[in-house]
């Protein structure tokens, strides 16, 4: 399903004075001599569920729009509408922005202008499975965080307490968290003093996993082959399928640190069948060493050149030497994302 999403079109000056006569305005100036370096002119209004949406009023120079001036909105149209972003959400972007235009309308009794003339920034396409029970997401998030990514810095997210990841890029951020934590530490205490059956949402989540990807303008801008992607134009299958495509990615990495051998006496066998008995009984040893003594002090007291040989060859055979020791093995979830069903 679509979640955040951040978009812009032109407006006129009658619009921008509207909307800045009802934001908050912070300046940056010159003390000594006034000159003004910028203005940031932001508004915040509140879904029913107290979920925000940013509403922000700029010069069109930032988008190169020299007749008029730029108008960004951003915020989670699920959230504001249903006060969480689980299941049961929306597909259709078109939809969503009309929404988020009848909201800002509304709220500042302005015309905005036509679909046709609304862009993109950023989309946010999250999906949630349904693992069963707290155990298996904990369980599957703990081993995801001890893997290794060469191509991408895997953070602990440490906001939805420690159980979840994130992998930041340019183009794109994948995240992969419980979302029963992350729901209970940031949006429960909105529906205090609502009708909306906490209770029994609580239980449907609990045991739900999330797999998000933040779209940039960058990968946008990639797959469309265009510096100014209008929102009529994204099909969301195209979403889907850079969800798909760069989790797959990821994961095929994870399933590969997770395919290892798992005891000393496999370990011993698999060396020394691929690299003679010789060969083999070295880097055994070696892996002991990493083993017992860490691989901060073996790389201390090893030759650069024999380190590395080493730990290619490893690699090689598969022996996960880094986190062989930290991997849960008696719970690892059976769980694919590309072949479970979303919740919806």
């Amino acid at each position: 399903m679509i979640d955040t999403i951040k978009i812009y079109t032109m407006v006129n000056k009658q619009i921008y004075d509207k909307i800045c006569s009802n934001s908050i305005v912070k300046t940056s100036y010159h003390a000594a001599t006034g000159e003004i370096y910028y203005n940031i002119i932001n508004d915040h209004l509140s879904g029913s569920y107290d979920s925000s949406l940013s509403v922000r009023v700029d010069s069109g120079v930032k988008y190169k729009f020299t007749n008029g001036y730029v108008l960004e909105i951003e915020g989670s149209y699920h959230k504001i509408v249903k006060g969480y972003n689980s299941h049961t959400g929306y597909y259709n972007l078109s939809e969503i922005v009309l929404g988020f235009k009848e909201i800002v309308e509304n709220a500042y009794n302005i015309y905005l202008p036509s679909l046709q003339h609304w862009f993109v920034n950023r989309i946010d396409i999250a999906i949630c499975f349904d693992l069963e029970n707290q155990q298996n997401v904990l369980g599957y998030i703990n081993n995801l965080s001890l893997c290794s990514y060469p191509r991408r810095q895997l953070k602990n997210y440490g906001d939805f307490g420690g159980t979840g990841v994130y992998y930041a890029g340019s183009s794109t951020t994948l995240k992969i968290y419980n979302k029963y934590a992350e729901f209970k530490k940031h949006d429960m205490s909105k529906f205090k003093n609502t009708s909306f059956d906490l209770i029994n949402y609580l239980d449907i989540i609990k045991g739900f996993i999330r797999f998000e990807v933040e779209i940039k303008k960058k990968k946008l801008v990639s797959i469309y082959n265009k510096k100014y992607i209008r929102v009529r134009n994204i099909c969301y299958n195209d979403l889907r399928n850079i969800w798909s495509d760069e989790f797959m990615k990821l994961l095929k990495m994870y399933e590969s640190d997770l395919k290892v051998v798992r005891s000393k006496e496999e370990v011993e066998n698999r060396l020394c069948t691929l690299f003679g008995s010789r060969k083999g009984n070295r880097l055994y040893s070696f892996y002991l060493s990493l083993v017992v003594d860490g691989i901060n002090l073996v790389k201390a007291r090893t030759s650069h050149n024999v380190y590395y040989t080493n730990v290619r060859d490893l690699k090689k055979a598969g022996v996960d030497f880094s986190q062989m020791l930290d991997i849960n093995y008696e719970h690892i979830v059976d769980f694919n994302p590309f072949e479970f069903k979303e919740v919806v």
